[in-house]
């Protein structure tokens, strides 16, 4: 009997460092369906891959912040994508085009828990975006991009458009728009924070804009923001599956010695 708790436990261990959990900002794995707690910013695409945050574009995406918890594809997509952990996750803008750019942004301190999770930032996120079958140039594509401030000063920028598969294998065909090809990847962009100490202001923004000539736009899915690190849910965790691995070697052992008494009676 003692064995089969030890086994249970061990599963029970095993669901529980399962579940999704996130420090610094709160709600960032969107686990409550909403966007609550994170800003909603729309904006205009210029030149350059720069936005205009004072302006907005004129389509459908302008704003667009869809927390979802399903498959579920937009126009022209036929690559299904599911929340990257948990349940939910967050989709800002949308395919349509019109110089819409949306922004999803946050503020919070650096705390003890951050600290003790490793000082690392996550973001767990995924881009759909059109590369312009008319060749726009470096500069005009649609984009995603994540920027971080740390104390008021930036501290790193990222971003990423569908050129990029020509030598990145990683982005796949997922769809059309019905002009133009729609692109996606899936990643994990990190930063150390270690060089932070406690109290410190982080500020991140992730956001897409529609390509600058107007008409062609994208997407991007966010998830697991914070700094405890969520391994998407197709990536199981190797400490995850280790405790996974005991309970079921506990139970299997169990089974083993009844048998074998049940043969000896």
């Amino acid at each position: 009997m003692k064995k089969t708790c030890v086994g249970l436990l061990s599963i029970g261990a095993f669901f529980l460092l399962s579940q999704p959990a996130s420090a610094l900002f709160v709600n960032g794995g969107f686990e409550n369906g909403t966007t609550s707690s994170w800003t909603v910013d729309t904006g205009k695409s210029t030149s350059s891959n720069s936005v205009d945050w004072s302006s907005s574009g004129g389509g459908s995406g302008s704003g667009r912040a869809d927390v979802i918890n399903s498959t579920g594809t937009m126009s022209g997509q036929t690559t299904d994508v599911n929340p990257y952990n948990g349940n939910y996750m967050v989709r800002i803008n949308d395919i349509g085009g019109s110089y819409d750019a949306t922004k999803i942004s946050q503020t919070d301190t650096i705390s003890q828990q951050d600290i003790d999770d490793g000082s690392t930032l996550y973001v767990n996120w995924g881009a759909m975006l059109i590369e312009p079958s008319n060749t726009h140039p470096s500069g005009a594509q649609p984009f995603f991009a994540i920027e971080l401030t740390v104390n008021g000063t930036s501290v790193q920028s990222f971003s990423a458009d569908a050129t990029a598969h020509s030598t990145d294998s990683s982005w796949t065909l997922a769809g059309n728009d019905g002009y133009s090809d729609l692109w996606y990847k899936h990643d994990t962009w990190s930063f150390d924070l270690s060089s932070y100490t406690l109290g410190d202001s982080v500020s991140l923004e992730m956001y897409v804009s529609d390509c600058n000539w107007g008409g062609h736009g994208g997407y991007a899915f966010l998830d697991g923001i914070g700094t405890a690190y969520q391994p998407p849910n197709d990536v199981p965790e190797p400490g995850t599956m280790l405790l996974m691995g005991m309970g079921l070697a506990g139970l299997l052992g169990y089974n083993r010695k009844r048998s074998s008494r049940k043969n000896c009676n």
